[in-house]
């Protein structure tokens, strides 16, 4: 079943023309974009896991929504349906996901400038720019988040790795060590000759490398302070 007013929640322009007030259709239109929003950012947390940026920006998404649907209930103004959990889907990639969260949220600025701009209601225009607001702070997490997936897809394809295998999950302290050579490899020469030797390195076998060095401290350590104290 389709809403009464698809084409206008769709088209997100408000209709001086159409048979519903202004602040009725900004309201409509603005719960519908949180709804699609909503479904995206759920839908990439459930594939790739409760990680940030999503998964922070998920929660602040149902806040949203609480905050239009109070002031639909205050000016009697019905919700929309929701058609986005059965019509949502998302790229099989981590950085096209941030790329399209990116485009969303940009869109998302510009239709809280334009629907705050068409009405007058006070309560109204001021929630709409709270939005347009928090939009704008989720802007800095998302770019940062696509410039470090974009630095471990480089540093994965240097070995010759697919760029899918850059998010498989491969234990803590692998993973750990993928992310900080990877924003590593982002500066030029900052590790020197270690870093040659590092950026052809296979990550697990730095791990390997890591734990072993750990293990072979934490014995002569053990040992040191085992040994009996001279008389």
């Amino acid at each position: 079943m389709a809403n009464h007013d698809e084409s206008i929640l769709r088209g997100q322009r408000l209709q001086p023309a159409a048979p519903f007030p202004l602040p009725y259709q900004a309201l409509r239109i603005a719960l519908y974009h949180e709804y699609a929003a909503r479904a995206f950012h759920r839908q990439v947390t459930e594939a790739f896991g409760a990680q940030p940026p999503f998964a922070d920006v998920l929660r602040t998404r149902e806040q949203r929504i609480a905050a239009l649907s109070e002031l639909c209930q205050r000016y009697g103004v019905p919700r929309p349906l929701d058609p986005f959990p059965a019509e949502t889907t998302i790229s099989p990639g981590w950085r096209d996901n941030l790329q399209r969260a990116l485009a969303g949220e940009a869109a998302g600025i510009r239709l809280y400038r334009y629907l705050a701009q068409q009405v007058v209601a006070r309560d109204i225009q001021k929630t709409l720019l709270r939005l347009q607001t928090a939009s704008l702070d989720h802007l800095p997490a998302f770019e940062q988040a696509l410039q470090s997936a974009q630095a471990r897809e480089r540093y994965h394809a240097e070995r010759g790795i697919p760029a899918s295998q850059a998010y498989v999950k491969h234990g803590p302290l692998t993973d750990l060590l993928e992310r900080g050579f990877s924003l590593l490899a982002r500066q030029h020469g900052a590790l020197g000759l270690v870093g040659s030797l590092v950026r052809a390195t296979h990550p697990a076998t730095l791990a390997g490398i890591v734990a072993g060095g750990a293990a072979v401290h934490y014995l002569r350590k053990r040992d040191h302070t085992s040994q009996p104290l001279e008389e």
